[in-house]
């Protein structure tokens, strides 16, 4: 399952996931069964992404119909209470919301797709006595000095005895094990496991995890230093496996707690943010932080957006795990920001939600309000998408290091300001480069969220000073394959296949300048890392 996939599979969800809620109701009478129904449904579509032939939207409406249709139970959430709830209304609020429930898909999806491999690996060697886990159950059992060396990355981290300055107060670890998941399904008390509990300049930490049906999950207890367990507030890791360290942010804006769990011995670096020097340079540098027992806990600085903290995990002084932080307790959504002129002429002003996320996206990795960039308003265009038309804006903004960061973000937008938004890109010139001879060509992929990416939803944006009138977009043998014209300072096209640069040129037809056409944005901007290190 790629991150490409996994990214189109959330735009499905949250763009579908109402309607089918909507169904399952009617299907079942029963809120509770309609949304179980429906996460099946949507782990089914997951799983048959992509495949020749198949369309998501059909698959998921099948697969929907024979979730609500069962009668075997097979529920994915837990019932909040044994009350029947009523058979026809809608419930105020769904146990999940959109990206909650996507998170659990994907989960569950993964899961049957590991058993299913398993299955058929296990076939096949039918001589096998004993068939491997896919999933290691999570142990308390530390690996054996004797045996044979473990790969770095297969050291168990969730595990007990508790970490933490609580982990001797036997009466809150043992009514933390009890607490409730919210809308996960725990394992049985007896096999949960308290990871961690502490309290820290920010409030108290807990970590509880556990295996269900083979899929390791877990939740993050948070609250005021002195709450019981029952006062604290959940949320959910996105990413949590057996070897993988976990970290979480607590506190802020401004200084907070830092939380990371590892292996015992293992050496914790922590890099503040993301630094684009001068020159245009990008790179993170990291500074150990005291770990001992598999715990560090050390203060860091936020923004009133989030954090730019990436956490390196260290294993027999070999990087072995890097990622970014979660903050939960920080504000949801982006910061503020003044609105902002276009340095050149636009034919349509973006819409404010689309210049705020493009700023709070390259501002937060920095470390930085997006105020203190020195923020500038390229261009901003229209994109003529149907239904609902698309727009462009391209944002430069100057480092605390002194370089220039130009991001460029396309949304599709109701007057409302709801709907979608994407990144496109970013770069970073040299703090010394003249904004106003800045050349940007940059893809923008608004697909449908039903569909994988695709031609028809990729825009090519370009923007150019204004004695640029046209731009024509260039194969790898340097053909024309489509001129874009640069009116008011920029313009827009579907994305020709096979482009790969851009010549901007006068009025006349004289080149003016080249530049490549930059590669759709994969990762997002921070170099956060994505985990695993090997």
């Amino acid at each position: 399952m790629t991150e490409g996939a996994d990214a189109a599979f959330r735009r499905f969800v949250a763009a579908e996931r109402d309607a089918l809620l909507t169904e399952a109701l009617r299907l079942t009478g029963d809120p509770d069964r309609a949304e179980d129904a429906v996460q099946r449904a949507l782990a089914r579509t997951r799983r048959h992404w992509g495949r020749r032939g198949a369309d998501p939207a059909t698959t998921a409406a099948d697969a929907l119909h024979d979730a609500a249709t069962r009668e075997d139970g097979g529920q994915v959430l837990e019932s909040l209470d044994d009350r029947r709830p009523p058979a026809s209304p809608p419930p105020a609020r769904w146990r999940l919301d959109a990206d909650a429930a996507a998170t659990d898909a994907l989960a569950r999806a993964r899961r049957q797709r590991r058993v299913r491999t398993a299955g058929l690996a296990a076939a096949a060697a039918a001589t096998v006595a004993a068939a491997a886990l896919v999933v290691p159950q999570l142990t308390t059992e530390p690996p054996d000095p004797q045996g044979t060396p473990q790969q770095a990355a297969d050291v168990p981290v969730l595990t007990e005895p508790t970490r933490g300055s609580l982990a001797g107060d036997t009466a809150f670890v043992e009514a933390a094990r009890r607490a409730d998941w919210g809308p996960l399904t725990p394992p049985p008390v007896e096999e949960r496991r308290v990871v961690l509990a502490t309290d820290t300049p920010d409030g108290r930490v807990v970590l509880l995890a556990g295996t269900v049906d083979e899929d390791v999950r877990g939740v993050w207890l948070t609250g005021p230093v002195g709450a019981p367990p029952e006062q604290l507030t959940r949320s959910v890791p996105r990413e949590l496996g057996p070897y993988r360290p976990a970290s979480l942010l607590v506190g802020g804006p401004g200084p907070a707690t830092l939380v990371v769990v590892t292996a015992p011995g293992d050496e914790v670096e922590v890099s503040p943010r993301l630094q684009v020097g001068p020159r245009g340079t990008v790179n993170r540098s990291y500074e150990p932080v005291p770990a001992e027992g598999g715990l560090a806990v050390t203060e860091v600085r936020t923004t009133t957006a989030g954090a730019g903290t990436s956490v390196r995990v260290l294993r027999d002084g070999q990087p072995v795990h890097r990622a970014g932080v979660p903050a939960p307790t920080l504000p949801a959504g982006p910061a503020e920001v003044p609105p902002l002129d276009p340095l050149r002429p636009a034919s349509a002003r973006p819409a404010d939600r689309l210049v705020t996320e493009a700023l709070t996206d390259i501002a937060v990795p920095l470390g930085a309000e997006p105020a203190d960039l020195q923020p500038q308003l390229l261009w901003a265009g229209t994109l003529p998408m149907p239904e609902v038309p698309g727009s462009a804006a391209v944002v430069v903004g100057r480092s605390p290091g002194g370089g220039l960061v130009v991001t460029t973000w396309a949304g599709q937008l109701g007057a409302t300001g709801a709907g979608r938004t994407v990144p496109c890109g970013v770069h970073t010139p040299p703090g010394t480069t003249d904004v106003a001879g800045l050349v940007v060509a940059r893809v923008c992929d608004l697909s449908s969220p039903e569909s994988e990416p695709s031609d028809a939803g990729r825009w090519l944006v370009v923007t150019a000073p204004a004695a640029a009138a046209a731009a024509a977009v260039l194969d790898e043998r340097g053909g024309v394959l489509a001129t874009v014209p640069l009116t008011d300072g920029g313009g827009v096209a579907l994305l020709p296949t096979g482009a790969r640069d851009v010549r901007t040129l006068d009025a006349a037809g004289r080149a003016l300048a080249e530049v490549p056409v930059s590669a759709i944005a994969t990762e997002p901007f921070g170099d956060y890392g994505s985990g695993e290190v090997r």
